[in-house]
């Protein structure tokens, strides 16, 4: 009886080792994704090659975007018309959009709007800095610059 009880005891030591290396292992920190900081936030364009993007006027929307983790989906708004699209993350801040489509409204205040669209189909890169993310084309002055917008609680 007392070789079966050291038996069980021995066997209920190892096991009890084996489980807290297993959970070591899984709480082990993971590096983020690529981009998780600048997805699921609403980015509202305050800048568009080197111009400032002021108040909406009456009619208008304000223009932005939302990267959404599911399906790798851009939506928003170019200031009057709706668009998205898909878009791509990798290391060092690469960024690529592609499929966009938008809906086609006549607009009388637009005026970046086309701008955006196409600038949208020209970054590649990206860079965050104070809540500001510049898209990026190669080593040149930001295309567009957004500035994230959190709802007030």
């Amino acid at each position: 009886m007392f070789r079966n009880l050291s038996l069980l005891l021995i066997g209920f030591i190892l096991f009890s080792c084996s489980s807290t290396k297993n959970s070591e292992k899984t709480t082990e920190k993971t590096p983020p994704k690529a981009g998780a900081d600048i997805v699921e936030k609403y980015w509202k364009l305050i800048e568009i090659n080197g111009h400032k993007e002021g108040q909406t006027v009456d009619g208008a929307k304000e223009a932005h975007m939302i990267l959404s983790v599911k399906d790798n989906r851009v939506h928003g708004n170019g200031g009057c018309n709706t668009y998205s699209g898909t878009y791509e993350i990798s290391e060092g801040n690469r960024i690529r959009f592609s499929q966009i489509a938008s809906t086609k409204m006549a607009c009388l205040h637009h005026h970046h709007e086309d701008e955006f669209f196409r600038i949208l189909g020209e970054v590649d890169n990206y860079t965050l800095q104070d809540e500001i993310l510049s898209l990026n084309k190669a080593r040149m002055a930001p295309l567009a610059r957004l500035q994230a917008v959190y709802l007030k609680k």
